[in-house]
């Protein structure tokens, strides 16, 4: 039996926005909470395995307001090549310019996937702390 809700509030917390899915990544803005959530899957070889990555963020970007958040889920990344990390700092640029107020990043079960990334948000002037689990994340973001 299928159950329907007419409650504004449970309705729009499953509000969100798929902007991009693929075999590398998924890339989700949640309207509600003006957040941004970024989950990297797998290797990536090079630049030219996520070909469209910096496109579909700008599309991400022309949705949130300034002060968004990010969830940014790392727990299925495997180490990138440095030529791939690049793309990554690139990428936070973007958030940055974008209005990035703070990040929460899920760790990777893969140690040097991490260095890379408190590498990547070392380089950056917003907030941005690591978390063992998805839910100690989202509960640092509500803050």
């Amino acid at each position: 039996m299928t159950t329907y809700s007419t409650d504004r509030n449970e309705i729009q917390n499953k509000l969100k926005t798929l902007v991009a899915k693929n075999k590398c990544y998924e890339l989700l803005y949640l309207p509600q909470k003006n957040r941004l959530c970024l989950s990297i899957y797998g290797f990536w070889k090079s630049k030219s395995a996520v070909p469209a990555y910096l496109a579909d963020l700008g599309k991400a970007l022309t949705l949130v307001k300034p002060g968004f958040t990010l969830l940014f889920d790392l727990s299925t990344m495997i180490t990138h090549p440095q030529s791939v990390m690049n793309l990554h700092i690139e990428a936070q640029m973007l958030l940055q310019e974008a209005g990035l107020k703070k990040g929460a990043c899920v760790n990777s079960i893969d140690r040097i996937a991490n260095l890379q990334a408190e590498a990547i948000f070392g380089q950056g002037y917003t907030s941005t702390r690591h978390f063992a689990s998805y839910s100690e994340a989202e509960a640092w973001l509500e803050q």
